[in-house]
């Protein structure tokens, strides 16, 4: 007899029938005897195992974990996915064409995943030119829901492996958690700025489309064979979740995408080692994509441990940004781990920037993350600030404003946010001094929030109203 389960197929030394409406599984009660279960009508029985005709497991194993998912169970499943997936994103063009048909496509998305047949061929690329120019390689919705399928399991387990002083894609550690730590690291290495102390600043040069596929899948296998025992109670298969991790991994987008970006922009603006599109099979990361986000966070995660944990050098990463807070005395221990941390990355297929590499006494600051850090002081840079008032600029040369307040609103807060939270109040006040006299007919400065407000009478809602006479209102 044998038994498939959600983790295999498990074989027992019982001579049993089994019909399409009995599954029989056993599960051991003591020393002396073994329960035979008859899983169509809950029937127990006890049986000695010394019997010729015994069922004796061979593991245990739940009950979820041997029942198959029935096809109205898993498809609600996937409803929920989908769901999840579209949240904040619902007037993307891929969520949008994905809607328009949902349970035709959602349907094949599920036999996909039941006969092992899904593969994610259909992707797209395009440039992005803030804050510099990028190449972005993103996925289909069917990607997006493996992802999230994913990540939304794993994720719990992810942030226990990770080390705390590593900043990207994780909840509560941003850029301006990143920028924080290292405040705190400049304020206590030099015990309140009485000390002296070092900055060494190094960034990984072309770290997503460099990285090997085979490692990020192993980041990511690693990390669901020490957790299998929780994630099984969960209910998840774990050698279908490798399965889909190797799919979504080596999903070779370089071979199967769009561009959405006229192709003479890259020989303009990408250089060719920037390029995904230029590796060979087996090399690149997708930077639009959930899993590899994650995946990059695991990628170096050892080598941020180990610089923290074992040489007790204090280490900020934020993606490919490492920010090291040195006390004078460790200066030069600290620059000799460099050509080891340089070892460290070349067995992984990457390499530090040698032209990005900065140096300096903490009294001097450091540019971080579009800020720069100075002793008791944050403040925004100068590029960042200046594309905030060019956008307000262009902003006020816009004649039907009745019909952006959407994108203004969004647009100016986003600056506003960035320099309320540094001490850069007089740049705020600047900002909000360019904005056109016309824009305040629509909107307003709230002062309790720091930010740009719509006034009721032209909120979305009221928009549609009167140009539809609606009468839509506020649940």
């Amino acid at each position: 007899m044998e038994v498939k389960g959600a983790t295999g197929i498990i074989y027992t030394n019982a001579r049993c029938s089994q019909t399409s409406t009995n599954r029989w599984f056993a599960q051991r009660y003591n020393q002396n005897n073994a329960w035979n279960f008859n899983g169509n009508n809950g029937e127990l029985n006890n049986n000695n195992v010394t019997n010729e005709l015994t069922v004796q497991a061979v593991a245990n194993l739940l009950t979820s974990q041997i029942n198959a998912m029935t096809q109205e169970e898993l498809f609600n499943r996937l409803l929920m996915l989908n769901f999840q997936t579209r949240k904040n994103k619902r007037y993307g063009k891929d969520a949008m064409a994905f809607e328009v048909n949902w349970p035709a496509l959602l349907i094949r998305y599920m036999d996909a995943l039941q006969n092992k047949s899904l593969r994610l061929n259909h992707n797209y690329t395009f440039l992005s030119s803030l804050p510099c120019w990028r190449e972005i390689m993103a996925t289909s919705y069917e990607g997006r829901l493996t992802d999230h399928d994913i990540c939304d399991l794993l994720m719990p387990y992810v942030e226990q492996e990770l080390s705390d002083r590593t900043y990207n894609n994780r909840k509560g550690k941003g850029s301006i958690a990143a920028i924080n730590q290292v405040m705190e690291d400049m304020f206590e290495v030099t015990e309140g700025y009485t000390k002296p102390a070092r900055i060494i600043k190094n960034d990984i040069s072309g770290f997503f489309p460099n990285a090997l596929w085979d490692y990020a899948e192993r980041c990511l296998t690693d990390v669901i064979d020490k957790y299998s025992e929780p994630l099984t109670l969960q209910g998840v298969d774990v050698d279908e979740m490798k399965w889909k991790v190797m799919v979504a991994i080596h999903a070779n987008p370089a071979a199967h995408c769009e561009r959405r970006t006229p192709a003479f922009f890259w020989k303009l603006y990408i250089k060719p080692e920037k390029s995904i599109l230029t590796k060979p099979e087996g090399i690149g990361a997708s930077i639009g994509r959930l899993l590899w986000q994650t995946a990059m966070g695991l990628y170096i995660n050892d080598d941020i441990k180990w610089l923290n944990e074992t040489c007790g050098i204090r280490t900020v990463c934020f993606v490919d940004d490492i920010v090291m807070t040195i006390p004078e005395h460790l200066h030069e221990y600290a620059l000799s781990l460099i050509p080891k941390l340089r070892e460290r990355f070349a067995a992984k297929g990457i390499q530090l920037n040698s032209r990005k590499f900065y140096d300096q006494p903490c009294k001097h600051g450091l540019e971080f993350l579009g800020s720069h850090i100075r002793p008791n002081r944050l403040h925004l840079n100068n590029k960042t600030f200046e594309r905030g008032l060019q956008r307000v600029a262009d902003l006020n040369k816009i004649k039907d404003k009745e019909r952006y307040i959407d994108a203004f609103v969004c647009s100016i807060n986003s600056y506003t946010g960035m320099l309320k939270n540094r001490t850069d109040y007089k740049r705020l006040v600047a900002l909000i001094q360019e904005i056109d006299d016309s824009w305040w007919k629509y909107t307003y400065w709230n002062l309790q929030r720091q930010c740009v407000a719509v006034y009721p009478r032209y909120s979305e809602r009221e928009r549609l109203n009167r140009k539809y006479k609606l009468h839509l209102k506020l649940n």
